[in-house]
């Protein structure tokens, strides 16, 4: 179980990624109802990607610098509510480019600075940070379902009004938590911020197996939703997919600290690429499969939330003092905003200009990239050394002073 203070930080990810419930399955249906063609809704998912890319810098430095923590989290989430109005309201391509790039910007900022505040409270516990985690995964998979429910009922035209609402309720759930450290008095130096973070052999390679990972998923965040409607799923299985997908997230984030407690990281790292392989294998062989694709669905376990953890808590160990914020705003630049880019841009293509399943072919190809990148010499000499150090200080503590 959660500790009873680190309540209002799991409901912190409870709400904020009940936007996520909304954009990632719905975004693309609701650009789709605009007149957008695959391609432009590829084009469009690059922006909000590309923005991706410089905005958790800009968090992950605010959140090292601030003074209160918190109103750094409110200010995102405020100003992303504000700016996913303008989205939802937009019609025009030059209206939507220039919308999903004030909300990309706002939104995408503020989880590297709730991952490093969170990651920086649990301190030696950083392996129960899934379990704080899991409650993100509840919020999305509520919100996908609640969604789903009322495109059935009353079509697309709800999604841009419950981007909004979602962004509302994280805002009223950053007010109230306690006070969250920051800086007082003289800053320490960290010789260098984010270029010595990137001067870290082991850290490239981390921040390239996310690129890849990340683009892997490509076809799946921008257009399985189309991607099912295409070969005649109903909305309500649509859903109940991506619920299952969510829901299996939040079984492993409960049991990653006993996993991670047995299996070293980069090994559950290898796992975690390599089934994700096979999950875009399966899906573009057997589309038409309810029964294949439920089960590509369930293995999102390991695809992306096994995946999370152990990227998460490696950037946490490999960070320099004093750069917690940075270092994992360059796993989620690296990640879902390069790697969003790419991946989206990709998957647009081949989805229009050859096969829908051409896209999750692609997505197999950049994950059999990341498995390969696991096995690069320093990251995994690295992994070695981390965990040969980790087992003498265990040793340590439970040998007896004399």
């Amino acid at each position: 179980m959660i500790r009873r203070s680190d309540i209002p930080f799991a409901a912190g990810y409870l709400t904020y990624y009940t936007a996520f419930g909304v954009f990632v399955p719905y975004w693309s249906a609701h650009l789709a109802g605009q007149g957008l063609a695959a391609t432009a809704i590829g084009g469009v998912l690059a922006i909000f990607n590309t923005v991706r890319i410089v905005a958790p810098l800009i968090g992950g430095w605010w959140i090292d610098r601030a003074a209160e923590r918190k109103w750094v989290l409110v200010a995102g989430a405020v100003l992303a509510g504000l700016t996913a109005m303008l989205a939802g309201a937009a019609r025009t391509p030059w209206t939507i480019a220039v919308s999903i790039a004030l909300y990309s910007l706002t939104f995408t900022a503020t989880l590297p600075a709730l991952d490093a505040v969170v990651l920086e409270r649990l301190g030696a516990d950083r392996s129960h940070y899934g379990r704080l985690r899991l409650w993100g995964s509840i919020g999305f998979v509520l919100m996908v379902l609640t969604v789903g429910a009322l495109i059935a009922r009353v079509g697309d035209r709800i999604i841009p009004v419950a981007l909004v609402l979602g962004h509302a309720l994280a805002v009223a759930t950053f007010v109230r938590l306690p006070k969250v450290g920051g800086h007082h008095g003289p800053r320490v130096r960290t010789g260098g911020g984010f270029a010595r973070i990137l001067a870290d052999g082991p850290t490239r390679v981390l921040l390239t197996i996310a690129f890849l990972q990340i683009a892997s998923f490509g076809a799946f965040n921008g257009f399985y939703t189309i991607f099912l409607r295409h070969y005649g799923y109903s909305e309500g299985l649509i859903s109940l997919f991506w619920a299952a997908g969510v829901l299996a997230e939040v079984g492993m984030f409960w049991l990653s600290p006993r996993i991670l407690a047995r299996v070293p990281i980069d090994r559950l790292l290898v796992l975690s690429v390599g089934l994700t392989v096979v999950r875009w294998a399966v899906v573009a062989a057997l589309p038409a499969s309810v029964w294949w694709n439920a089960v590509a669905q369930l293995s999102h376990a390991a695809c992306f939330g096994l995946f999370q953890a152990c990227s998460v808590m490696l950037a946490a160990r490999f960070a320099p003092p004093g750069t917690a914020g940075r270092s994992q705003a360059l796993l989620a630049a690296a990640g879902s905003g390069v790697g969003g880019i790419v991946g989206s841009l990709v998957a647009g293509a081949l989805y229009e200009r050859i096969a829908p399943t051409a896209a999750f072919l692609g997505g197999a190809v950049f994950a059999v990239a990341a498995l390969l990148a696991c096995y690069w010499p320093s990251f995994v000499q690295r992994c070695d050394a981390d965990r040969v150090r980790e087992s003498a200080d265990r040793l340590r503590s439970r040998t007896p002073v004399l």
